[in-house]
């Protein structure tokens, strides 16, 4: 009989536990924002804040209008805290060989086949350095919502 108050204690004691976690994972502020290119919506871009004390990153991709919201693993925002902030544009798949041209016993043929159709693509990062390889963007996170907008210049 003296074990059921125990087990019952240590049952309590669990499921105060969990309750806690939530979720898992550090506390999130959502995050939202335009980004824009010399004053111009920036479609197709990826957005992603790494916190400075370290952790998970979150991130998001601008729509035709150049907005985003960030995403943390499954949750909705970014980890509360100071960020390193990455803008890079997300590369389209163009096919720059039109494979009906092309006799299907040519060397060549096999080539854009083993390349996806997408060889000799080269691609130009219209975004500066300064925001991505080299991003010198810092944000701040808050807890609730955040309106972050980056207005990022080629000069």
């Amino acid at each position: 009989m003296k074990c059921k108050p125990l087990f019952g204690a240590a049952l309590i004691v669990a499921s105060v536990a969990l309750a806690g976690c939530g979720d898992g994972g550090p506390p999130l502020g959502t995050v939202t924002g335009q980004v824009t290119l010399d004053g111009k919506p920036s479609p197709n871009v990826a957005v992603t804040f790494m916190p400075v004390e370290g952790g998970g990153s979150a991130s998001g991709i601008t729509d035709a209008n150049g907005n985003y919201e960030l995403n943390h693993t499954t949750r909705k925002g970014a980890p509360i805290g100071k960020h390193k902030v990455a803008v890079t544009t997300v590369q389209q798949s163009q096919s720059t060989v039109d494979m009906s041209q092309i006799p299907s016993d040519s060397p060549e043929y096999a080539k854009a086949m083993a390349e996806g159709g997408n060889y000799n693509v080269q691609f130009t990062e219209p975004i500066p350095e300064k925001y991505n390889k080299k991003t010198e963007l810092e944000e701040e996170v808050k807890s609730g919502k955040n309106v972050i907008n980056l207005e990022l210049k080629t000069s």
